[in-house]
């Protein structure tokens, strides 16, 4: 946290209670659907470059998000929930779908069906506290889930989030994937430094069970990303230390 105190001038608080799930390997590639697995199935996932969970060799991806500088780039695939395959922790198996040897026109029907889907997908926010007492402020977040980061894909979402909040314009923290925190972007300036903080602590803290997501912030209004703060402290630091930061 002294590098974080330093390069923001931000108190010590750190945030608690995360609690990941247990070590993730890479994600089984499925070529094509078939009838068990339809395009009702179709889920949009993002991944950092850096990615160790998710095979991106010559795949056909979206791009969501990079800047000169950046420490890696955010990119969109897509997944299947299989409902019939239920892994260890109780959950739908995921199958990330190759775009390897396929065209726009199939990857066009994965994003429109990724995006339906979402939009139907039940990941209720909450007002986050992530300490015993209430902060002063009002922050959202979700329970922890793979697909929590892509509450930002959403314009349904995200709209969700401008009435709950009350607020015109919206500051959306994706630091690793599983996580996602909503505040008013008009809020004191002291509380948009703890979420800046808070924002940067969960970038800077390495854990290898929470994939590294983005280091920038992304600014949303009307449901919709309309500008990203470039926080190039949080680059360089990550660039020059290889991503190797404890805290």
């Amino acid at each position: 946290m002294n590098f974080i105190r330093k390069i923001f001038g931000l108190d010590s608080k750190e945030p608690v209670n995360v609690k990941p799930r247990k070590n993730f390997s890479q994600i089984r590639v499925i070529e094509d659907l078939n009838p068990t697995l339809t395009d009702e199935d179709i889920l949009p996932v993002l991944i950092s470059s850096k990615t160790q969970e998710f095979y991106l060799d010559k795949e056909i991806a979206y791009l969501f998000h990079e800047r000169e500088g950046s420490y890696a780039k955010v990119v969109m695939a897509h997944v299947l929930l299989d409902k019939n395959s239920i892994n260890k922790n109780g959950e739908s198996e995921l199958l990330h779908i190759s775009t390897r040897n396929k065209d726009k026109e199939y990857y066009d029907m994965l994003q429109e069906a990724g995006q339906r889907n979402f939009d139907n997908l039940e990941v209720p926010f909450e007002f986050w506290n992530p300490t015993d007492k209430n902060l002063e402020y009002k922050v959202l977040s979700c329970n922890m889930s793979f697909f929590a980061s892509q509450k930002i894909l959403s314009k349904k979402h995200m709209l969700e989030a401008h009435k709950l909040l009350n607020a015109d314009e919206l500051l959306v923290s994706i630091p690793r994937r599983e996580l996602i925190f909503v505040c008013d972007k008009n809020v004191a300036k002291d509380h948009y430094a703890h979420f800046l903080n808070m924002h940067s602590y969960f970038v800077l803290h390495e854990n290898e069970e929470l994939e590294f997501l983005c280091e920038d912030i992304f600014v949303v209004k009307n449901g919709e990303i309309y500008g990203v703060l470039e926080i190039t402290q949080l680059s360089e630091f990550l660039i020059k230390n290889n991503h190797q930061y404890k805290g």
